[in-house]
């Protein structure tokens, strides 16, 4: 199996799938606010899954493109384009609460 995220984010992409001959079992929406860490590639979510050392914390960075004009940017430009998404998905989507402790998602 294989994971998509983000992709895609508008009907062309989607259709250009489709036209690849992939067709996902299940298409799912979610937000989710993140960190990372300097030097690993772990993602920590900023109210369910805090880091509990102390070292881990302090070496947790923001990702540079979640400025609030950034996030609003992309916010509106994903509800400007989910609607077409949802029409080619409809059958497949699933919506995922990713704001809640990661066992639950």
């Amino acid at each position: 199996g294989w994971i998509l995220e983000g992709f895609p984010e508008n009907q062309e992409q989607a259709w250009m799938l489709q036209s690849s001959g992939i067709f996902p079992r299940h298409v799912g929406k979610q937000h989710k606010v993140w960190f990372l860490t300097l030097f690993s590639v772990e993602v920590f979510h900023t109210t369910f899954d805090w880091p509990s050392d102390p070292e881990v914390q302090q070496r947790l960075v923001k990702p540079e493109d979640l400025s609030e004009q950034e996030v609003s940017k992309k916010l509106l430009e994903y509800h400007r384009n989910f609607p077409e998404i949802f029409h080619i998905y409809q059958k497949v989507l699933k919506s995922i609460n990713a704001d809640q402790p990661s066992v639950d998602v």
